[in-house]
């Protein structure tokens, strides 16, 4: 679990309640027809841009933001090229007996290691996986995009109820008393709105995103290293190689 998404959100729901409570008044920032309107609202039109199924994973994907833990980079190039220098030595077949370790650190490597034991050539491997990695990118890319209009509307429909409560508002002008009280409830839709995107939506999103680019680019780590095991590349060229396309430095083995 990587707490920094959890930290960020809190701390930033913290110190708006910090200040809310200090200011006094905390029962003046509550009101329930703003919250129908800009949560409700907000989701029910961003439901309005995805299919059901799509939208109902975005929301669910909440989970990866806080959950989620990155790769040890170092750690998979040394488990790479500890399956090039294997292969180098005891030749591909020596793989399948622990074809059930790849696919459970990854399908997609385990999909591809079968297929590199069952003979297929090259290219077919390539094609299949790039396949995949397009269908992993899309999948999570959707996720991303759930959050992102979720980000954009909220603040939208945080407008809208203020227009509502000033609509309502100016019903009143007759009694001058009731000025101050309704414009404070018109804009609290507006705060609502500014509130949940900014320190909810908006985090939530970045963060699925790093989680998009870096599972994508673990699975063309993986592709790139079954194409260099193919080809018989040295171990130690292909962790110079990995290492590289992670942004690590690693010590080449003698």
């Amino acid at each position: 679990m990587d707490p920094g998404a959890l930290i960020g959100i809190l701390g930033a729901f913290g110190m708006i309640a910090m200040a809310i409570v200090i200011g006094g008044s905390p029962a003046a920032f509550i009101n329930i027809p703003s919250i129908f309107i800009v949560v409700g609202g907000g989701m029910a039109a961003s439901l309005g841009g995805f299919p059901l199924k799509d939208f109902i994973r975005g929301l669910t994907s909440i989970k990866d933001a806080f959950l989620w833990k990155p790769p040890d980079p170092i750690e998979t190039v040394e488990f790479l090229t500890e399956v090039a220098t294997k292969v180098r030595r005891e030749g591909i077949l020596a793989l399948e007996s622990e074809i059930e370790l790849y696919y459970e650190r990854d399908p997609l490597l385990g999909d591809m290691i079968r297929m590199l034991v069952d003979g297929l050539e090259l290219e077919e491997i390539r094609i299949s996986a790039e396949g995949a990695i397009a269908q992993v990118e899309d999948r999570l890319g959707t996720n991303v995009a759930v959050w992102e209009k979720l980000a954009d509307l909220f603040p939208a429909f945080g407008m809208i109820g203020t227009l509502v409560g000033l609509i309502q508002m100016l019903r009143n002008l007759n009694d001058p008393s009731a000025l101050g009280p309704g414009m404070a409830v018109a804009l609290i839709t507006t705060l609502y709105g500014a509130i949940l995107a900014n320190a909810f939506a908006i985090p939530v999103s970045t963060k699925l995103k790093k989680v998009k680019d870096t599972e994508v680019l673990y699975k063309n780590i993986y592709l790139m290293a079954i194409e260099g095991i193919q080809k018989g590349v040295n171990p130690n060229i292909l962790r110079q190689e990995l290492s590289i396309m992670l942004g690590v430095e690693v010590a080449e083995e003698v």
